[in-house]
């Protein structure tokens, strides 16, 4: 089974799902205003826990946005992209 996390930002709401095979199987959203990291953190962690995952069982982090980079959720959205497969990296290097 391959899970992924994928990202969808527009400009006034966002949604974070969880897809398994390529079939979204739930998602969290959420409107637009300036709490993107801990919004974002939050969701990935409410899907995780809700199916019993770990960081690691998440092969993937893909961000579509209709946002411009420059846009702050745009950034927040890519350094936790980056964070999060940092750690799931160093985690997979500690078996």
């Amino acid at each position: 089974m391959s899970y992924l996390f994928k990202l969808q930002l527009q400009k006034e709401s966002s949604r974070l799902s969880l897809l398994q095979d390529d079939q979204v199987i739930d998602d969290q959203s959420w409107p637009e205003a300036r709490d993107m990291g801990q919004r974002l953190f939050a969701a990935l962690a409410a899907l995780l826990k809700k199916h019993d995952l770990k960081p690691e069982d998440v092969g993937e982090f893909q961000i579509e946005s209709e946002l411009p980079d420059t846009y702050t959720s745009s950034r927040i959205a890519e350094t936790v992209k980056k964070v999060y497969a940092f750690g799931v990296a160093l985690k997979q290097k500690e078996r």
